[in-house]
């Protein structure tokens, strides 16, 4: 086989072997240089904005690193190829020196090639730029080169689509586990929290302090304000707790007016104090009246060992605290 198919081939390799988009385009642009006579080669893409194009790889002799192109001052030949979506040829002389100046001083032709793929729309969507600096004067740019630059336009596309593809999980991974109106964590979480820490306490011989806070009257607020005033309220709430408690608490919706922490190493009460006087400084709308939260707390091991049993404590708590009335903190007995 001749050099370029070989280059051609081992670039398709590079594709198919996967692995980070800098690797690919620092290879891919060795390889389009072996590919042809060129003495540098450069792969840029094009920035958010469309005005300037990035360095992301080079090969063979530069004056210098490569540097950003600006569209604005750049040769008309790479707006035009850009533009046209077709590769194009342009002589070196004395204002591609200052435009782009890493190139070699024996250059002559200066080939761009538009990185292209094919967009959601069924056009062609251009990222970037292949720059291919020779010592020869010449109009036509090789197939080869050509090739190597649809290669790199697939390595971004093919990154592109991976983290399209990891923002998708990661999504729905924070829509499984997170609660969409205050942006806590779900119940689903906290029941799984809560099984996690309750065997971590149980192994070294610590202590697990949970808390359910009942936000008080949303109810009667829902009816007199309207569901979205309850729903700023709950958000107000669900950020109170969050700035409250400490970093490794674990702090989650757990029903549709109800909150609940999980602590580790703390029992909980002084923390739940301090959530209930924070709320209840919180400014409402009018007509909504104050704000209070009522909470039940239960501890581990002192009132229950299972993480079933501890949140029924909790719960019992709760339920206690709120006979009492808006603003209570009730603590579990120690199991007997």
């Amino acid at each position: 086989m001749t050099e370029p198919t070989v280059s051609l081939l081992e670039g398709a390799r590079i594709i198919a072997r996967g692995g980070d988009l800098d690797s690919k385009l620092a290879a891919l642009a060795a390889h389009a240089r072996s590919a042809s006579d060129a003495r540098l080669v450069t792969l840029h893409l094009l920035d958010h904005d469309g005005q300037s194009l990035v360095p992301a790889a080079a090969d063979g002799q530069t004056t210098g690193s490569p540097t950003i192109i600006d569209l604005t001052t750049a040769h008309p030949a790479i707006a035009s190829a850009l533009a046209d979506r077709r590769p194009g040829t342009f002589a070196h002389g004395p204002d591609t020196v200052v435009s782009l100046p890493f190139l070699p001083p024996d250059a002559r032709t200066i080939m761009v090639i538009p990185l292209m793929t094919e967009s959601d729309d069924g056009g062609t969507q251009v990222d970037g730029l292949l720059l291919a600096a020779t010592s020869t004067v010449t109009e036509d740019v090789p197939d080869p080169l050509v090739a190597m630059a649809d290669l790199a336009a697939v390595a971004i596309r093919q990154t592109r689509l991976e983290n399209a593809l990891n923002e998708r999980a990661d999504w729905l991974d924070r829509m499984a586990n997170t609660d969409p109106l205050t942006g806590l964590a779900n119940r689903r979480t906290f029941d799984r929290m809560l099984e996690l820490e309750v065997a971590r306490a149980g192994r070294q011989g610590a202590t697990i302090g949970i808390a359910i806070f009942s936000v008080d009257r949303l109810d009667e607020i829902r009816a007199t304000a309207g569901e979205s005033v309850a729903d700023d309220l709950l958000r107000s709430v669900a950020a109170t707790l969050a700035e409250q408690l400490r970093l490794v608490d674990t702090v989650a919706r757990f029903g549709r007016d109800t909150f609940a922490s999980i602590c580790p190493g703390s029992p909980g009460p002084e923390a739940a104090r301090r959530v209930r006087d924070a709320v209840s400084k919180l400014p409402v709308a009018d007509g909504a009246g104050p704000l209070s939260v009522t909470a039940g707390l239960a501890s581990f091991p002192a009132t229950a060992v299972g993480a079933e049993a501890l949140l029924t404590a909790a719960e019992g708590a709760l339920a206690d605290a709120m006979v009492k009335g808006p603003g209570w903190v009730v603590e579990s007995s120690p199991k007997t």
